[in-house]
């Protein structure tokens, strides 16, 4: 059976990602298991997700995936660079992976990963620090440094899902590991583009819900995920209105020292006194990006600071690799999948949150630190108050059929 990755958000889960999983099946064969490593309840670009973790995997499920696996916070939340890297750890954990696929505008495997191999060369790292010093983003560095190697086609790393596509073969070639890749040209709009047909990005489904426009939101989701989300919605327990959640966020933000933002991830370059000036003078978390955003801090670097910030991440524990690779949701082709990881996985497969007690050391922390996100997530519903605290340890993994 080939087995192939996916990383993913899935912030909702819509037909684009439904068509990801039917075409690496087309090409990989109908025995084919799709597994895939999907943010927990926030995700990388800085943000709570719209649907707790164990409903998106569900919808991923039922639109196709065998097997969702999640990618705890203090992973979730790091750059593009550290997000990919450590999904594609959680995966190769697993023992039973085959193949890797992904979106990209250019779905060249050959390019892709002669642009990987490029960018983690000394020169091009040395150049790319030389760039960084004239003080533009870290983005903008790499790719001139690119540029002076192959020029024109430097302009790769100007589309996002180019940038993630790059960044897991970097990370596979980094684990020296001998997986194929199946890059798969992205239909419709990009992330954060419109609706283009019956596909529209994430972000535009998003902001269609906070508008109030749920109907032409549901348009661009599978029946099945937009079940889902109807039903939670009608709970109290989608989160598309997060000022609730930027309340909380607000009374830890201003309780922060100095001491306390050097030892976020990404508090480096000076951005931890920064984004300290940011928080006293901001009222808002939209204020205190604004503040804090600079040419060479891009908005997403600084919120997931904050993200990190209010979790309580620090940038020990978002370096380290992922210690286990915890089972959200899974199909009866998956339970196959699972079966033979369980024999070959280099790391603990966990399908019921009461084997995180056997975990020791760094696992145990990163369990409980991703507790204490899910808890921390479901103060922003309406509904919290009917939540129990701790319930992400009494979540097992969701079975679909």
């Amino acid at each position: 059976m080939r087995i192939c990755g996916v990383v993913s958000e899935y912030n909702p889960f819509h037909k684009g990602h439904a068509h990801q999983i039917t075409e690496a099946k087309a090409r990989l064969g109908e025995d084919c298991a799709v597994v895939c490593c999907m943010s927990s309840d926030f995700v990388q670009r800085g943000d709570a997700a719209i649907l707790p973790k164990h409903l998106r995997a569900k919808a991923a499920v039922l639109g196709g995936a065998d097997v969702v696996l999640e990618l705890p916070a203090p992973y979730a939340l790091r750059s593009a660079e550290g997000f990919a890297q450590s999904a594609v750890d959680i995966l190769l954990g697993t023992g039973v992976l085959t193949d890797l696929s992904f979106g990209a505008e250019d779905a060249d495997p050959a390019l892709l990963k002669e642009t990987a191999s490029l960018l983690l060369e000394h020169r091009t790292v040395q150049d790319t620090l030389l760039h960084l010093k004239t003080g533009i983003s870290y983005a903008a560095a790499r790719e001139r440094a690119l540029y002076a190697r192959v020029q024109e086609r430097a302009a790769i790393l100007q589309k996002p899902n180019n940038i993630l596509a790059v960044e897991y073969c970097k990370a596979l070639v980094r684990r020296e590991s001998d997986v194929n890749i199946l890059p798969i040209h992205r239909v419709g709009a990009g992330h954060d583009a419109g609706a283009e047909g019956e596909y529209a990005s994430a972000s535009h489904i998003r902001q269609l819900l906070r508008e109030g426009k749920t109907d032409e939101a549901l348009s661009y989701l599978p029946d099945s995920t937009a079940d889902i989300l109807k039903e939670a919605m009608d709970k109290s327990q989608a989160l598309i209105d997060q000022s609730r959640l930027e309340n909380a966020m607000l009374s830890t933000l201003v309780r922060l020292t100095a001491e306390d933002l050097s030892a976020l991830p990404d508090a480096n370059e000076g951005l931890d006194n920064r984004l300290l000036e940011a928080i006293r003078k901001g009222r808002s978390i939209e204020d205190i990006c604004a503040q804090a955003k600079t040419k060479r801090y891009a908005l997403s670097r600084i919120r997931r600071m904050i993200y990190c910030a209010y979790l309580g991440i620090t940038k020990e524990e978002s370096a380290a690799p992922p210690p286990y690779a915890r089972v959200l949701a899974f199909s009866d082709k998956g339970r196959e999948v699972l079966k033979a990881a369980r024999k070959q996985a280099t790391i603990p497969l966990i399908t019921k949150p009461a084997h995180a007690f056997d975990l020791g050391g760094d696992a145990r922390v990163i369990f409980e630190r991703e507790a204490l996100a899910c808890d921390l997530y479901n103060l922003a519903f309406h509904c919290w108050k009917d939540l129990r605290w701790g319930d992400d340890w009494r979540q097992d993994a969701i079975y679909v059929k």
